[in-house]
């Protein structure tokens, strides 16, 4: 069964939240807490092969993008002129290629950090059916530690997905948040509440998707979005 996710509860207006971070965890390609059907997580140093650093002048008046990336807004001097703003993100800029539906350019004007070091951010491709959103593709995981740089990253989709047209981006900071999660009995159907339960953001998604799946119900997903630790693009 397609795993879904209500577009309804992506696009509502974020409210304030607090953003202070919480303990990070460090993603690995086998990590039993990925997306995908095998448990796999595809975790990249941004900088590799699927992704790429777009040279941007620092003089304030020209950047230099490829053109796939014209229509995009981006701060060429890393401070102003970044397409949107959020309360977990910051002001940022996700853009869409215009020949290639499979790469978007990201930016982000205050990379994050806490007293561990730098944070790691992540990004899930999404595509629209209907009236739900489905995941389609590996998590791309990585740091953007400067506000000058614009990435260039490549999307992985699984094999079932390999048609389907990328229409949103999840995004988010892999960090901790208290969520009040359902969890899924070992043995049996049942499902058990835990309240106010620190978990990675991801693991959250993921948690919201299974109980979609499983048994249809979306209460893992309010949850998820009623602690707000995201930003849903859609294109």
């Amino acid at each position: 069964m397609k795993n879904l996710f209500p577009l309804m509860l992506l696009t509502l207006i974020f409210t304030a939240a607090c953003d202070s971070p919480r303990t990070q965890r460090a993603l690995s390609y086998n990590s039993s807490n990925g997306l995908t059907n095998s448990g796999n997580v595809a975790t990249v140093n941004l900088g590799n092969n699927n992704s790429s650093t777009i040279p941007v002048t620092t003089n304030g008046t020209s950047s230099v993008i490829p053109t796939d990336a014209s229509q995009c807004k981006f701060a060429s001097d890393g401070v102003t002129g970044f397409e949107s703003t959020s309360t977990h993100l910051g002001d940022y800029t996700l853009c869409q290629s215009s020949t290639d539906k499979g790469v978007v350019y990201f930016q982000l004007k205050t990379p994050p950090t806490n007293t561990n070091g730098d944070i790691s951010i992540c990004l899930i491709p999404t595509t629209s059916s209907g009236a739900n959103s489905i995941y389609v593709g590996n998590p791309m995981c990585g740091y953007f530690k400067d506000p000058k740089t614009i990435r260039k990253i490549n999307f992985i989709k699984y094999a079932q997905y390999s048609n389907s047209t990328i229409t949103g981006v999840m995004v988010f900071k892999d960090l901790t948040w208290p969520y009040s999660i359902y969890y899924k009995y070992n043995a049996g159907y049942g499902y058990y509440a835990v309240y106010n339960n620190y978990i990675n953001t991801l693991d959250a998604y993921k948690l919201c998707m299974s109980m979609i799946s499983d048994i249809n119900n979306s209460s893992n997903c309010s949850y998820f979005k009623a602690v707000g630790q995201y930003v849903y693009k859609e294109f």
